[in-house]
């Protein structure tokens, strides 16, 4: 009931006027080659005082722009609402007694993706923003921020001229057609690319379509190393139990991760029962480490991986886009 309360009196408290003038900016990123031609507006305010709450509106061309989807990383609750006419309306609030932001901070990061069939540019615009206090006064202001985004044309992303005889030709080409990966803007697809952290659990929040469940937070001591276009998959993927983070509370996004931390976090999604007597027969299953052992053999038995030349495993090996797609591929279908 006092959430209820707090989110009606968005709407009927008169205005008043903040502490400081509160100013926004938007910034925008991307990362195409894991998010299928998507773009990340993150909307910051600045001068802010006792920011309770708040509710924004972003104008965008719906003919170039798809949205996607709203986030914020701050505590609290969030309530995004289905786009009409080109304008995204996210809300969120604070629960219980809690003291208000202050300073700089940012506020939601809005999903897009790149419609166009033209490379062209588009703009987003911020036409409104409410702000409530702590005291649940609000003010309503009309900054008219806007930023650009260089939208790339959107053409037949299923073929790409590098992976013509590729093991994983056929699956990278199913996977982009589900839409969780996709490839770069010169027409290739670098299956053989390393891969990060933060660039697999991108993909793997797409593939399995993670939601997030009211506000979402990220409590690692390096969030300022994820990078803006991955955080708020990031932080359903927290939510969701597949990153835990290591035990010195980092999450190190930009690492490479190994094919061990990736059959580890691929088996955290396995619905199904698994078989706890199964035992790794690779070649080299002394060098796979206690802790990466039980989902191996597991993910193995499933079928989910498989050993490169000679029955080698390889625990410690960088895994690469192809090696990422294919293992989500199957434990796409191993789930069904």
């Amino acid at each position: 009931m006092m959430l209820l309360a707090a989110w009606l009196a968005f709407s009927i408290l008169p205005a008043y006027a903040m502490a400081k003038d509160a100013s926004f900016s938007l910034s925008v990123s991307n990362q195409t080659s894991m998010k299928g031609n998507q773009v990340v507006v993150t909307v910051t305010g600045s001068d802010l005082a006792d920011v309770y709450g708040f509710e924004i509106n972003l104008k965008y061309d719906k003919d170039k722009l798809l949205y996607k989807k709203s986030a914020s990383l701050l505590q609290g609750f969030s309530v995004p609402i289905a786009p009409e006419d080109g304008v995204v309306v996210f809300a969120h609030t604070k629960v219980g007694k809690a003291a208000g932001l202050s300073g700089k901070v940012e506020l939601a990061a809005i999903t897009f993706e790149m419609i166009s069939n033209k490379t062209a540019k588009t703009t987003v615009e911020l036409t409104r923003v409410k702000l409530v206090k702590s005291d649940l006064t609000d003010t309503v202001l009309e900054p008219g921020t806007k930023a650009e985004i260089a939208v790339q044309a959107v053409g037949n992303s299923g073929t790409f001229k590098d992976i013509a005889g590729h093991w994983a030709k056929e699956g990278i080409e199913r996977a982009v057609n589900m839409g969780f990966v996709s490839g770069y803007g010169d027409g290739t697809f670098r299956p053989d690319l390393k891969i990060t952290r933060a660039e697999f659990v991108v993909m793997t929040a797409r593939a399995f379509d993670f939601e997030a469940k009211g506000g979402m937070s990220l409590n690692f001591s390096d969030v300022d190393k994820i990078p803006v276009w991955a955080r708020s998959y990031v932080a359903e993927a927290e939510q969701a139990g597949l990153i835990k983070g290591y035990a010195d509370g980092s999450f190190r996004p930009n690492q490479w991760i190994s094919r061990s931390e990736m059959a580890v976090l691929i088996m955290r999604l396995y619905d199904g029962e698994l078989n706890t007597s199964a035992k790794a027969t690779f070649a080299d299953k002394e060098q796979i480490k206690p802790w990466a052992l039980p989902s191996v053999a597991a993910a193995a038995d499933l079928g989910i991986i498989k050993g490169k030349n000679g029955n080698r495993f390889a625990p410690a090996d960088s895994a690469t886009r192809a090696e990422a797609t294919i293992m989500l591929l199957r434990l796409l279908d191993a789930n069904k």
